[in-house]
């Protein structure tokens, strides 16, 4: 798959902010109150391509951490729509579920630097604490889905930001060491 292709294709973070809706303010929110505390290495030019829709309320935490992450960087921000990009969804599922979003940090030559997502292990671990009891009809999926939207309210993106700046930082330290053998 040519994901340099694939990302000249998606959607710019403006357009794609456009379509959020009512969703736009929860972004805004998301946005306005992420806090970055780790440091991301140097890196020459970056492309970040992130599988989602707009109704996804993961993407709404995650999208505005990773706007902090990379802005005044030699980064760009680029959104597929998930339901709109089946074969590049397909590539990338999680556990052979399209679970969305899925980050991916390509470099100026396409290779794939890092794959992140659908969620930090510690949120996701709130929806396995409850998986059999949505599974048996004791608690609605609904009800989970507060509880993760409330986490990362709390958080304030810091659980996003550690984990995703920590993996791809070591990604790029990995790539440094083998450009510096050859």
């Amino acid at each position: 798959m040519n994901l340099l292709l694939e990302f000249k294709k998606a959607l710019s973070l403006e357009t794609y902010l456009d379509t959020l809706g009512e969703q736009k303010n929860l972004h805004d929110l998301h946005y306005k109150k992420a806090t970055i505390n780790d440091h991301l290495n140097n890196f020459d030019d970056l492309k970040i391509l992130i599988i989602t829709e707009s109704w996804c309320s993961d993407s709404t935490a995650m999208i505005p951490v990773l706007q902090k992450i990379f802005e005044d960087r030699n980064a760009e921000i680029r959104i597929a729509i998930r339901d709109e990009n089946p074969a590049l969804m397909d590539h990338f599922l999680t556990n052979g579920k399209k679970a969305i979003p899925i980050v991916l940090v390509i470099d100026s030559s396409g290779e794939l630097l890092l794959r992140y997502g659908p969620r930090p292990a510690s949120v996701q671990s709130i929806f396995e604490e409850h998986r059999s009891d949505i599974e048996n009809g004791r608690i609605e999926k609904k009800e989970v889905s507060r509880k993760i939207r409330n986490f990362y309210a709390k958080d304030r993106g810091q659980v996003i930001s550690n984990t995703f700046i920590t993996a791809l930082n070591e990604k790029l330290t990995i790539r440094e060491s083998s450009l510096s053998f050859n």
